[in-house]
């Protein structure tokens, strides 16, 4: 069906080559202002886009700096982009840190394509099929594709058909103008209706449509569209920079990686705004290094606990740009200090799989972290070119023979080019892709896992409190094994609490707690109740590093009492039930595909693959380092019951799967021992 032809007035565009208009008289020439290396390389001087979507074929740079920034008035509906012709795919002109956005380029047409281009009234938004979050015209976080557009546009190679495409432009202005059009009028963005004035997509908007500002501003741009983004973003920064705005500095102060985020956004551009947006960054900035993270025990704050995958993947990215941006040592160590506390909750899996994480995580799962990838699409810790001094970064990555050969295979063409998924379009895998990641060597890589706590055989006890929201940690390493723990105050219902896991560096881990679910090492009690999932107070005991030591933990509203002895080469838990006369002690064992499991059954080893029931005086696992048991004091007989469960860690040969170990228990008392036998 033909559609109608609407022209939307824009007005007249002031950029000519090589110069452009600022917000203010004291900006500087983008060439000349103090940004990072990335940015400085996304605002290289003036080229052209291939008219014939190809590699090939690009018109003067002469022509390119005339299509930059003049043209005439935005008529709908938006021409569609022409999709990239994969034939015309040359590999051998990317660099080996650019093959990861392959795809971003062969979806970018069906990305643009796909925003609304008819409607005035919704023009711009990114609403058909190829957006991460539902179509709701008031959710701002569709927009943030904006960057994706607008990087595309502005990155000067070879390869890049749409570097200073007009159609392409008129897609990211059209982007840009209905960011800006349901932006409220304090500086917030909405995402769950019209006036949320959401803390998350106000931060990341100051990322994804500041960092497409910077881009913009680097080739030249329409000053009337370029008047309008720059106030918008000085609304969002002086909202985001507000003291008085609780939910950004009280509340957002339990969600780090959202106010870093904003934060890293407002760097990219504070050098366009008034100078009190400099002022009020700076104190902000003080403020969010002092309340942001835990300084008791060194992570960033999630939910006003630790969150493996989003200080991992999220916030680490940020504080790397940021730190890289601007110099600013406050952003290094952030990210060196959680870093650290990372060190006591990766527990490296000693056949190479990767690194089984402590479930204590309070928003995002991250129950594993593989140690290699099969391909370069994942949004990995790659900053070693940033944290050169971190071997936690070092240890977390992939060795460089292994990136090497990945590296190699897409050059050769073995490796297909295939498209984004409809809801696998959000662009935060683009951000590093202009500095070469460092990686590595395999040799490198198992020395700075060496370096973790808890391998060797050295004893230590590391115990960690976060005061402000009443949490604490304890890790003890001995010569037989790794163990932890986690108490206090149940803040987020996903976190579970009491001990978490059971480790040894030559065996991997045979117990580990999964957040946000039933597979808990816990105490539950009639009715259902699982300890786990709420307060769990000390009520005797300490932490020291004499061997043994004890400690004890009260929770359920004072229903269970668990003790725990830690000696030389065994933690043996004793657990109570004052108010009721029968419980179920469950520990999530980790069963890989290779482990010998038995229930052991008087004197006799039983073997069991999968479920099983029986009474037993506890369970057998053997496995290549050592052998795990878990045996009841007293050789006690109780009915135990094994069942795999849906949670896996790993994938391939080297999954395990989550099978939690129930003992049921007929009396208010049970004491039984976990440790491995080398």
């Amino acid at each position: 069906m033909q559609r109608d032809i609407i022209t939307v007035p824009l007005m007249p565009r002031d950029t000519i080559e090589g110069e452009s208009v600022h917000a203010n008289d004291n900006a500087v020439d983008p060439t000349r202002i103090p940004l990072s290396r990335r940015t400085l390389l996304r605002i290289s001087a003036a080229g052209l886009a291939g008219l014939v979507l190809s590699t090939s074929g690009r018109p003067s740079r002469a022509a390119a700096a005339a299509m930059a920034g003049i043209g005439d008035d935005l008529t709908l509906p938006i021409p569609d982009m022409v999709p990239f012709d994969l034939s015309t795919l040359d590999r051998s002109l990317f660099t080996t840190h650019e093959q990861g956005i392959v795809q971003y380029l062969v979806s970018l047409a069906d990305i643009a394509n796909n925003m609304e281009d008819t409607d005035s009234e919704t023009l711009g938004w990114f609403h058909r099929g190829y957006q991460v979050y539902p179509p709701e015209p008031w959710d701002a976080r569709n927009q943030e594709s904006v960057y994706t557009l607008a990087w595309f546009y502005t990155y000067d190679a070879a390869w890049n058909p749409y570097y200073l495409d007009p159609v392409l432009r008129d897609h990211v202005y059209a982007a840009m103008r209905y960011y800006l059009k349901i932006q409220g009028a304090e500086g917030w963005w909405p995402s769950d209706s019209w006036t949320d004035k959401n803390r998350a997509a106000t931060g990341f908007a100051l990322v994804y449509l500041g960092e497409a500002a910077v881009m913009m501003e680097g080739v030249g741009w329409d000053a009337a569209v370029r008047a309008e983004v720059l106030a918008s973003l000085q609304r969002g920064a002086e909202y985001m920079l507000d003291p008085s705005v609780a939910d950004v500095w009280d509340v957002g102060m339990r969600f780090s990686n959202q106010i870093i985020g904003s934060m890293t956004g407002i760097a990219s551009y504070k050098h366009l705004m008034p100078a009190h947006i400099e002022t009020a960054y700076q104190e902000r900035l003080d403020f969010l290094v002092a309340n942001c993270q835990s300084p008791g025990t060194g992570y960033l704050y999630e939910d006003g606990a630790f969150d493996a995958h989003y200080s991992l993947y999220t916030s680490l990215r940020d504080l790397a740009i940021a730190f890289e941006r601007t110099a600013d040592d406050r952003y290094r160590q952030m990210a060196l200090t959680h870093l650290d506390w990372c060190r006591y909750n990766f527990l490296w899996e000693p056949d190479g799989a990767g690194w089984t994480v402590n479930g204590i995580s309070t928003r995002q799962s991250l129950r594993s972290l593989a140690a290699l990838r099969t391909t370069d699409g994942s949004n990995y810790p790659d900053h070693l070119n940033i944290f050169k001094e971190s071997h936690v970064v070092r240890a977390l990555n992939w060795n460089a023979e292994h990136a090497a050969a990945l590296q190699a295979a897409w050059a050769a063409g073995t490796v297909p080019v295939t498209k984004l998924t409809a809801a696998g379009t959000a662009p935060q895998n683009l951000r590093l892709t202009d500095v070469e990641p460092v990686f590595p060597t395999l040799v490198e890589r198992e020395a700075a896992i060496a370096e973790f706590p808890y391998m060797g055989t050295g004893s230590f006890v590391e115990a960690r409190s976060d005061a402000k929201y009443n949490t604490h940690y304890v890790f003890v390493k001995r010569a037989g094994y790794y163990f932890g723990s986690h108490h206090g105050t149940a803040r987020s219902t996903r976190i579970r609490r009491g001990p978490s896991f059971f480790y040894r560096a030559e065996t991997g881990a045979f117990i580990a707690t999964q957040m946000a679910t039933d597979s808990a090492w816990a105490t539950i009690v009639p009715g259902g109740v699982m300890d786990a999932k709420a307060t769990i107070l000390q009520s005797s005991g300490g932490y020291h590093d004499t061997n043994p030591f004890s400690y004890a933990y009260t929770g359920a509203s004072g229903r269970v009492v668990k003790t725990f002895q830690c000696g030389p080469t065994d933690v043996q838990v004793s657990v109570s039930t004052p108010q009721d006369p029968s419980f179920v002690e469950r520990v999530p064992l980790v069963i890989a595909a290779g482990d010998e499991v038995s229930l052991l059954v008087g004197d006799t080893e039983v073997p069991v693959d999968g479920a099983a029931q029986a009474t037993a005086r506890g369970v057998r696992i053997r496995r290549a380092g050592g052998t795990f048991e878990l045996t009841t004091v007293g050789d006690v007989a109780i009915d135990v019951t094994l069942t795999p469960t849906t949670v896996v860690l790993f994938s391939g040969a080297e999954q395990r799967r989550i099978t939690n170990l129930d003992m049921s228990v007929a009396a208010s008392a049970l004491s039984y021992k976990v440790h491995v036998l080398v």
